[in-house]
């Protein structure tokens, strides 16, 4: 089992986290559910932002999209695909077995083309994670000893 492991982290892998979410508006206000995201340092945003897929959304009552949800359209390398944004909608924490990040207020971005949650750079800013090998998928917050590495968490598709 040990050299399996080593053999994991050994593979080319994006950096992938834990996070539990609250939701904050919508049909199941104060519901929390943990999944895994993905990083992603080219999401850039001026707020705090998460993409969920719409699977995602309706385990938080988020779907169908509250009376305040933004519509948008975006072109995409797909076509044009439609995008809903609601406003400061959850509480956004990483989770560990051993510690946990702040709690977040975060906006959050509905998209029925994804399949993954993905976590803007203000988002990873914010909740002090610091990438330290993008090609491994090690990681760490920055609160942590700096002899501590983290490793990626396993794909969740919704």
């Amino acid at each position: 089992m040990k050299h399996f492991v080593k053999f994991l982290r050994s593979l080319k892998m994006p950096v992938r986290v834990k996070i539990r979410i609250r939701t904050l508006k919508g049909l199941k206000a104060n519901k929390a559910i943990e999944s895994n995201a993905l990083l992603n340092t080219g999401y850039i945003g001026s707020s705090p932002e998460i993409i969920v897929p719409v699977r995602l959304a309706e385990e938080t009552g988020l779907w169908p999209p509250p009376i305040d949800a933004v519509e948008s359209t975006y072109d995409t390398a797909g076509g044009p695909a439609r995008f809903y944004a609601i406003k400061q909608a959850i509480t956004l924490q990483v989770v560990e077995d051993d510690t946990a990040s702040k709690e977040l207020t975060t906006d959050v971005v509905i998209s029925p083309m994804e399949r993954e949650a993905l976590l803007s750079d203000v988002v990873i800013g914010e909740l002090e994670i610091a990438i330290m090998n993008a090609h491994k998928g090690y990681w760490r917050f920055n609160f942590d000893p700096p002899n501590k590495t983290r490793y990626t968490k396993n794909v969740e598709l919704w």
